[in-house]
């Protein structure tokens, strides 16, 4: 399995809902339930800023997976392999530097 070799801006935004099930009752009571054994999986929008030359590896190396395959990236602040999809991404381009922004969600299988 390939490793995303970029470094992204370590202001990404790390989304968090965790899959629960909720059975209501009356008067408000309720109880809830993991749903799964990975049920915490998260949600990761990172940008990239690379020389604009650059942006053809990321945008292949995207590609290539193409929201089907998974590829291992290096959390930032954990420095934590995990295994993660890119379903979008995003390329702004100027005269210097690119902008790759995306969205990386955690998968297991």
């Amino acid at each position: 399995m390939e490793e995303f070799q970029w470094e992204v801006a370590p202001d990404m935004v790390v989304n968090v809902s965790p899959k629960v099930k909720v059975v209501k009752f009356g008067d408000g009571y309720e109880q809830r339930q993991k749903s799964g054994i990975n049920h915490d999986l998260r949600t990761y929008n990172v940008t990239i800023k690379v020389k604009r030359e650059d942006e053809f590896f990321i945008d292949e190396f995207l590609s290539r997976h193409g929201a089907v395959n998974k590829f291992l990236w290096r959390q930032p602040h954990t420095h934590k392999l995990i295994a993660v999809v890119c379903r979008n991404w995003n390329i702004s381009v100027s005269n210097i530097i690119t902008t790759i922004t995306a969205t990386f969600e955690e998968v297991v299988a």
